[in-house]
C-alpha cells in the first residue's frame, strides 16, 4: 500500500524512468522496453498460471465429486442405521413371538387340564350320586326287611 507521499513521488518519477538519457547522451524510451518486459514476463508465467489454473478447476471438479459421494454414503450410513433399527424391531417381534407361542401353549395345556378335571369331578359326581342312590336303595330294601321282619314276627 502506498501512502499520499508515495503516490506523489510515483507520479512524479514515472514520466522520467519512461524517457532518459544514458551517460553517452542517447534518449532512451523505456515505455516499448516496459511493454516487452511485461508481454515477456507474462509469456513466461502464463503458461504455468493457466496449467495450475487447469489444475485447480479439476481439483475443485474432483472435489465436488468426492462431496457428492460422501453425501450418497452418509444417506446408505443412515439407511444402515435405520435397518438396525428395524433388524431391532424384528428381533423384538421374535422374541414376543416365541412369547405369545408359549402362552397359546401354557393355555392349551391349561384348557386341557381343566377339561380332564371338570370331566374327572363329573365322574367323581356321578358315583357319589351312585353311592347315594345305592345307599338309600339298601336303606329302604333294610326297613323293608325290617318291615317284614316286624309283620311275620306280628303275625
Amino acid at each position: 500500500m502506498m501512502t499520499d507521499i508515495g503516490e506523489q513521488a510515483a507520479v512524479e518519477v514515472q514520466p522520467k524512468i519512461e524517457q532518459c538519457e544514458s551517460p553517452n547522451g542517447i534518449r532512451v524510451d523505456f515505455t516499448q522496453a516496459t511493454v516487452n518486459l511485461a508481454q515477456g514476463l507474462l509469456e513466461v508465467y502464463r503458461p504455468p498460471l493457466e496449467q495450475v489454473k487447469k489444475e485447480l478447476i479439476e481439483l475443485t471438479n474432483k472435489q465436488e465429486t468426492l462431496i457428492g459421494h460422501m453425501h450418497g454414503e452418509n444417506a446408505k450410513l443412515c439407511q444402515v442405521q435405520e435397518n438396525l433399527d428395524i433388524n431391532e424391531m424384528f428381533t423384538t417381534i421374535k422374541i414376543y413371538q416365541a412369547k405369545l407361542a408359549n402362552i397359546k401353549k401354557d393355555m392349551t395345556s391349561v384348557h386341557e387340564r381343566t377339561n380332564k378335571l371338570k370331566k374327572r369331578a363329573t365322574r367323581f359326581q356321578q358315583i357319589r350320586e351312585k353311592e347315594v342312590l345305592l345307599k338309600e336303595q339298601r336303606e329302604q330294601e333294610i326297613s323293608r326287611e325290617h318291615e317284614l321282619i316286624g309283620k311275620s314276627s306280628g303275625s
